[in-house]
C-alpha cells in the first residue's frame, strides 16, 4: 500500500475543505457531481489530510467515503492524482499478456516481443501497441531481438539453445532460416542496419561463449568469430550510432559447461569494447557496463583493495575512466541518463541499499531515495526522471522518481486495498513514456503464472475511472468488515476477554531470552538451549508439551544433526479429535540471532499459547515451536511426516514467520494464506480485535506452511511482513532484537488468538461433497457429515458463475436435491453449529459437462 513517509508529502500545503452538505454523498456511487452553490454551503469541512491520515490508520471505510466527497467537488481534478496515488495507480494499465515473461521493446515503441510457456510449449508472441494490443506474430521458440527499425525479428527456434536462428519480417510476415552452424547461442543483437547479427554462444562442442558475426545478407553459414582470448564473454551491448561491442569478460559462461571446464567460472571483473569495423579489443577491469541511450558514455564499477569506485569514461571517442565516486561501502547497478552526463547506482551506506546520482562535475552524489528497504537497479526514463524498485526480490515495487523536485510515485498497483501486487520485471519504452511490468497483480505468488502489463505514463486515470474505484473499494471492504463482525458475533466477548490478556512486556521477555542465544541453527549450541526454554515456558503454562525428537541434515556435504522440534497441546472440549495448529519455527541462520526471523514469529506464538492455555477451544491446538526451517524446512516436514503416520486428524492449520518489523509507524502485515476462508477471517480478526493493519497474498512456498498444504491440502493461513520480506536485515547477521516493533508482535499475537478461538469453535470444512445425475437428469448432491458435535443443519448454495447464490437451500441431513442445477455451476456448501457458527470454508464442486 502507498507507504505513510509518501502519504507526509502529499500533506505538505493541502488544504482542501469540503462542506458536510457533500459528505453524506460519499456513500453513493451514482450520485452525480456536486454543484459550485453546494460546494460552497459552509459548515463543518473535509480534507485530503484528514481522510489520508485516516486511510494510514488503516480506517479504510471512512477514508473511503471521503475520497468519494472529495472526488465529488469542483475541485476533484487538482486532487485526482492525490487520491489515485493513495488508492492505487495513477497511470492508465492495460493487460498485455497472460503468463508471460522476458518482455523488450522494438526501437520504434511499436512492438512488444514476450515470452510464455515452457519447454516443448515455449513460444514468443508479438503484439503491436498502439490503441488497443493485438498480436501479429506467434513464434516457436526464445531470445527474440528486433531490427533497429522495428519491422524484423530474429529469435532462436524450438527449446535448446541449438535451434535454427529464424528471422521474419513483421509487415509481410515472411521468414527464413539464418545458417549458423549449429551454434549455442545466448544471446542475439543486430547491427544498427539490420543486415549483420552478432551472437554470444559457441560452436558445437564446446563450452567456451565467445562473440561471433553472422551476415544476415550473404547468409553464407559460416559464423566469424570476433573474440580470441581465453575468456568467458556474455552480457553484450551494442553502443548506439557505433560499431562497438561492450560485452563482459569471464564470470560464469552463459553455455551449458560440463564437469571440469576450466572456462566455466571466474570472477567476472573485467569487461570489453570490441570495434567491429577494425576488430580491435581494448579491455578494462570492471564490472556491470552500462552505455548511455546516445552512445557517448560508459559507466562501470571497479572493486579492489577494499575499496568500491564508480567510474564514466567517453566512447566517442574513447577516453580514459573517470573517478566519480569511491568508498569502502558496496556499490552496484549504475545506470547513465539518456544524455550520458548523469549517472544514478546504489550504496549501501548502512544496512539497506539506496539509489544515488553523480555526475564528472566533482560534486559528491545526490541521494535520491531513503526508504529503509531495498531500493534498487535504477534506470532513466528521461534525463531528469529515474525508475526504480523498492523490496525483496518476491516483492518489489516500481517507483517513478522526479530528480528535480525529488517526488515518489508509485507505477503499479492492482487498485484493491488488501491484495499486494509482487513485480518482477521492468523494461521502459525506448522513448521512456511507457513501462512493460511482469506482476502478480492478483497476487498470486504459488503458481507459475505471471502477467504482462503496460503502464502508459502518457495517459493518467480519470476522475470517473476513480470515483468507480473508490466506490468498488468502499463496497469489498464494507463487505469484508461486516461478514467479519457476523462470524466472530456469537463468540466476540469470548475473545475480546482473550485478547485483553496479551502482553507486550511478556512478548519481548521472550524476544529477549530467546535473542541471548545467539545463532539457533540446528548446527549452533542457541538451538538447544532454545528448545529447553520453549518445552519449559510451554510446561509452565500448564499445557502437555513434549520434544519431538528428528536427525536433520543442514545439507549434502554435512553430517546428521540431531535436533527437535517443541509441541505444546491445548486438548479440545467437545471435539478433541479435531485438532489446529498454529507454528512459528524457531531455528535461525547461522550467522546471526534472528530476531525477525523468526523469534518474532516465535514470540507471538508463546503469548497465544498462555493466553490460550486457561481457555480451552471446542477443538484441539496444537503450538508448534518449529526447528531446521533455514536447514530446508526440515522441521514443519517431519511434523507433518509423523502427523500423517498418526492419523492425526487435521482441519486447519495458521503459520507465522518474520512478523516484527516495520519500516513506519504502521502495524502491517501480511496474511499468507492457501485458504480464503482463513484469509478472511484472519483479516476480520485482526480488525475487530488488534490495531494490526492486514494485506494478502496467496503465498506458503518455501514457508513451513507449504509442508501443510502437500500433506493436507488447502488449509493453510498465516502472518508474515508486509511488504513480505521487505526488512533488510533478512539474512544478514544484523537481524538483531533493536530492530523489531514489539507492540506489532503483540498486536499479531492478538490476531493469531482471535483467529484461533473462530476456527476451534466453528464447523471444520465439509469433506466428500459430490454431484450425481439420476438417469432422468436430475442432479443432487452429497457430502460426508461434519465430524464435530452439535451440527444442526448445512447451507447450500448454487448458481452460475455470474451468480453463484442464485439458488440457496438449508438441510438437516448431509444431502439434497439440486433443482435447475446445470453443468459448469459450482456447489457450495457449509456446515452449521448450534451456537449458529457456519463453516469457516466453502466445500466445493463444480458439476462437469457430459462427456
Amino acid at each position: 500500500m502507498h507507504r505513510s513517509s509518501q502519504i507526509a508529502a502529499l500533506l505538505v500545503g493541502l488544504t482542501l475543505t469540503i462542506p458536510v452538505s457533500l459528505v453524506a454523498q460519499g456513500n453513493a456511487k451514482a450520485n452525480p457531481p456536486a454543484t459550485a452553490s453546494q460546494a460552497r454551503v459552509p459548515g463543518p469541512i473535509v480534507t485530503f489530510a484528514q481522510a489520508s491520515l485516516a486511510w494510514d490508520a488503516g480506517e479504510y471505510p471512512g477514508a473511503l467515503r471521503d475520497f468519494a466527497t472529495i472526488l465529488r467537488s469542483e475541485t476533484a481534478e487538482s486532487e485526482r492524482e492525490h487520491l489515485a496515488l493513495i488508492t492505487g495507480e495513477n497511470w492508465r494499465t492495460s493487460l498485455v499478456a497472460l503468463n508471460a515473461r522476458a518482455p523488450r521493446w522494438s526501437s520504434t515503441g511499436r512492438f512488444v516481443a514476450y515470452e510464455t510457456g515452457i519447454g516443448a510449449a515455449r513460444v514468443t508472441r508479438v503484439a503491436q501497441i498502439a490503441d488497443s494490443i493485438r498480436i501479429v506474430a506467434e513464434l516457436a521458440g526464445g531470445l527474440a531481438t528486433f531490427s533497429p527499425d522495428g519491422t524484423h525479428l530474429l529469435w532462436v527456434e524450438g527449446t535448446t539453445a541449438t535451434g535454427l536462428l529464424k528471422w521474419r519480417n513483421l509487415v509481410d510476415n515472411s521468414e527464413r532460416t539464418i545458417n549458423d552452424g549449429g551454434m549455442q547461442k545466448a544471446q542475439l543483437i543486430l547491427n544498427a542496419t539490420g543486415d549483420e547479427v552478432f551472437v554470444v554462444g559457441a560452436l558445437p562442442g564446446s563450452t567456451r561463449s565467445d562473440l561471433w558475426q553472422i551476415s544476415l545478407a550473404t547468409n553464407a553459414g559460416i559464423p566469424k568469430r570476433l573474440t580470441s582470448s581465453d575468456s568467458l564473454r556474455s552480457d553484450a551491448q551494442l553502443v548506439p550510432g557505433t560499431s562497438l561491442i561492450l560485452h563482459a569478460v569471464g564470470g560464469r559462461s552463459p553455455i551449458a559447461a560440463g564437469a571440469g571446464n576450466a572456462f566455466a567460472r571466474g570472477a567476472r571483473n573485467r569487461f570489453a569494447v570490441l570495434d567491429v569495423a577494425t576488430g580491435a579489443e581494448k579491455f578494462f577491469d570492471g564490472e556491470a557496463p552500462t552505455v548511455s541511450a546516445n552512445g557517448k558514455t560508459v559507466a562501470f564499477v571497479t572493486r579492489s583493495s577494499g575499496r568500491n569506485t564508480l567510474h564514466m569514461m567517453s566512447l566517442q571517442p574513447m577516453g580514459n575512466p573517470q573517478v566519480v565516486h569511491s568508498t569502502i561501502d558496496s556499490l552496484a547497478a549504475p545506470a547513465l541518463s539518456p544524455d550520458g552526463d548523469l549517472v544514478a547506482f546504489q550504496w549501501q551506506t548502512r544496512f539497506d541499499w539506496d539509489i544515488y546520482t553523480v555526475s564528472r562535475d566533482g560534486k559528491p552524489p545526490t541521494r535520491v531515495t531513503r526508504d529503509i528497504q531495498h531500493d534498487l537497479l535504477p534506470r532513466f526514463a528521461t534525463n531528469n526522471q529515474l525508475i526504480a524498485m523498492t523490496g525483496e526480490a518476491r516483492h518489489r515495487r516500481a517507483q517513478l522518481y522526479d530528480l528535480k523536485d525529488n517526488s515518489q510515485r508509485r507505477l503499479f498497483h492492482n487498485n484493491t486495498i488488501r491484495t499486494i501486487a509482487p513485480e518482477y520485471e521492468w523494461v521502459l519504452s525506448p522513448d521512456g513514456t511507457k513501462l512493460l511490468i511482469v506482476a502478480e497483480r492478483d497476487g498470486d505468488t504459488v503458481t507459475p503464472h505471471r502477467h504482462l502489463w503496460l503502464v502508459d505514463l502518457t495517459r493518467t486515470v480519470p476522475v470517473a475511472e476513480l470515483r468507480a474505484r473508490v466506490a468498488d473499494q468502499l463496497a469489498a471492504e464494507t463487505a469484508l468488515r461486516t461478514e467479519g463482525t457476523r462470524r466472530f458475533a456469537p463468540i466476540a466477548a469470548s475473545v475480546r476477554a482473550a485478547v485483553a490478556h496479551v502482553n507486550t512486556d511478556r512478548v519481548y521477555r521472550h524476544e529477549k531470552v530467546l535473542f541471548d542465544f545467539d545463532s539457533k541453527h540446528i548446527t549452533r549450541p542457541g538451538n538447544a538451549l532454545a528448545r529447553e526454554y520453549l518445552l519449559g515456558q510451554y510446561k509452565s503454562f500448564g499445557l502437555d508439551a513434549k520434544l519431538q525428537p528428528f536427525d536433520a541434515r543442514p545439507n549434502v556435504n554435512q553430517p546428521v544433526v540431531p535436533t527437535a522440534n517443541v509441541l505444546a497441546v491445548l486438548k479440545g472440549t467437545e471435539n478433541p479429535e479435531l485438532v489446529y495448529v498454529i507454528s512459528s519455527h524457531f531455528d535461525s541462520r547461522a550467522e546471526g540471532p534472528g530476531a525477525d526471523d523468526n523469534t518474532s514469529g516465535t514470540a507471538a506464538l508463546l503469548e497465544a499459547a498462555r493466553v490460550l492455555s486457561t481457555r480451552p477451544q471446542p477443538a484441539t491446538i496444537i503450538f508448534a515451536s518449529f526447528t531446521a526451517e533455514e536447514a530446508g524446512l526440515l522441521g514443519s516436514r517431519e511434523f507433518v511426516r509423523q502427523a500423517k503416520t498418526d492419523g492425526l486428524k487435521l482441519a486447519g492449520a495458521l503459520n507465522n514467520d518474520m512478523l516484527g518489523w516495520s519500516n513506519d509507524n504502521r502495524l502491517d502485515n501480511t496474511i499468507r494464506y492457501s485458504n480464503e476462508g482463513i484469509r478472511d477471517i484472519q483479516h476480520a480478526a485482526a480488525i475487530e480485535f488488534s490495531r494490526m493493519i492486514t494485506y494478502d497474498a496467496f503465498y506458503y512456498k518455501s514457508t513451513d506452511a507449504a509442508a501443510f498444504y502437500d500433506g493436507y491440502g488447502d488449509i493453510v493461513g498465516g502472518i508474515g511482513s508486509y511488504p513480505v520480506l521487505g526488512n533488510p536485515h533478512y539474512h544478514q547477521p544484523h537481524d538483531v532484537l533493536e530492530v523489531e516493533n514489539h507492540q506489532l508482535i503483540a498486536e499479531a499475537s492478538k490476531t493469531t488468538i482471535a483467529t484461533l478461538m473462530l476456527l476451534a469453535s466453528s464447523p471444520s470444512r465439509v469433506a466428500g461433497l459430490t454431484v450425481s445425475a439420476s438417469a432422468q437428469g436430475a442432479m443432487s448432491a452429497a457430502w460426508t457429515a461434519s465430524p464435530e458435535k452439535g451440527i444442526v443443519k448445512y447451507r447450500v448454495r448454487y448458481g452460475p458463475a455470474d451468480a453463484p447464490d442464485k439458488y440457496q437451500a438449508e438441510v438437516a441431513q448431509p444431502k439434497m436435491a439440486l433443482p435447475n442445477a446445470k453443468p459448469g455451476m459450482t456447489v457450495r456448501v457449509k456446515a452449521v453449529n448450534r451456537r449458529g457458527m457456519d463453516g469457516w470454508d466453502w466445500a466445493r464442486f463444480t458439476i462437469p459437462s457430459p462427456r
